[in-house]
């Protein structure tokens, strides 16, 4: 092999080399570069795995405040399962054959503050824990007007009737403008001893500290604020700040919670 053949096999294995050399290098490069992608990638879909799970956490976290919310325990060992959701209204009125003093008892003259002594009996317990407990704190509270017969609540509605004409309402629309302050008999909550006033029955019980005190805690002892100035067309009752009604500890928390008064939450509930 002459001279110059040798030199051109030595080039020629040189530029084998070099090309082995960029393209081991060119691999190199490549891998680095996918390796540094894969683990970008990676690092995203973690963050977001991360994020959807705190955000499930965050949902059943919240769902399962709300139900405890609803189930926590009532104070005085009352039973929050306990319920009534009878609606009487404008248009549900109580049965012809109703028995109207079947279900009652005397509420003791030391929470009485009107004339009316009488509520169901099946509520007291709640009702009684819930006036000690305010009274407790120094809150001045007491039952206005509880239970009310038929008899009475025609002689009450009679009067409102009454009042309406004397203040120039006409006389065939005298009815219908008093319903809206005084039930007609049959219709009212206060006839099913389900329902009290408390303290009095005037626009000056919202400034009291009694129905602050009740607005923060009479849900608790199963008791709500029926009649909102809010909710007036779905209970055809005017604003009542004075008038509670007893649905269960469950229901009331429930029924705050989701801003609803008793015809929207027994539509709801169906």
């Amino acid at each position: 092999m002459t001279r110059r053949e040798k030199a051109i096999r030595k080039r020629n294995i040189f530029l084998g080399i070099c090309a082995c050399v960029l393209i081991l290098a060119i691999a190199l490069v490549v891998f680095i570069i996918w390796a540094v992608t894969k683990g970008e990638n990676n690092q995203t879909e973690n963050s977001s795995i991360d994020s959807i799970s705190s955000d499930i956490s965050e949902s059943e976290l919240s769902s399962s405040s709300d139900t405890t919310s609803y189930t926590q325990e009532a104070p005085h060992g009352l039973d929050i399962e306990f319920e009534n959701l009878l609606v009487v209204n404008g248009w549900n009125p109580l049965p012809e054959d109703y028995d109207y003093e079947e279900n009652l008892t005397t509420i003791p003259q030391k929470y009485i503050k009107g004339s009316l002594t009488k509520i169901d009996k099946d509520i007291w317990p709640y009702l009684q824990a819930m006036l000690d407990d305010a009274l407790a704190q120094g809150i001045d509270i007491g039952v206005w007007s509880p239970y009310r017969s038929y008899d009475t609540q025609k002689m009450l509605f009679e009067r409102q009737v009454k009042k309406q004409i004397v203040n120039g309402v006409p006389e065939a629309e005298a009815e219908d403008k008093a319903a809206t302050v005084v039930a007609r008999p049959g219709t009212s909550e206060h006839n099913t001893g389900l329902a009290l006033d408390i303290n009095c029955a005037n626009d000056s019980f919202e400034k009291t500290k009694a129905y602050e005190w009740l607005k923060e805690n009479a849900q608790d002892y199963g008791f709500v604020m029926r009649y909102s100035k809010e909710k007036q067309e779905k209970t055809g009752v005017i604003h009542e700040s004075w008038h509670w009604r007893f649905v269960g500890v469950k229901v009331a928390r429930e029924m705050n919670d989701l801003d609803m008064c008793l015809e929207e939450y027994v539509e709801y509930k169906k």
